[in-house]
């Protein structure tokens, strides 16, 4: 998916919004966001950051399923989805 890309900001190259593939970054801004963090859309976002520091497998259970179902509603197709290492979650699909 092409879309605009930022880095700290909106990336400008030429005057203009720098477009490019956007798939990593728009799956790394709705793993960070918390719900409610768009307005337009509040149930959007997984919120990572309360999982991270969990060790119980449940919790790791959640995180998937919730992983799985944002990335769903973003019309991300998800191949495979693996969260056992929390530093190196893999994801493996297309939009």
């Amino acid at each position: 998916m092409k879309d605009f890309i930022i880095e700290d900001d909106l990336l400008i190259i030429k005057g203009d919004f720098a477009i490019n593939d956007a798939d990593q970054q728009n799956i790394e801004h709705l793993l960070l966001t918390q719900k409610g963090s768009y307005k337009e859309f509040p149930i959007l976002g997984v919120g990572i950051k309360k999982y991270i520091n969990s060790p119980d497998a449940t919790s790791r259970l959640r995180l998937e399923n919730e992983i799985d179902k944002q990335l769903s509603y973003d019309k991300f197709y998800v191949k495979t989805l693996d969260v056992n290492d929390l530093q190196n979650i893999k994801i493996d699909g297309n939009y």
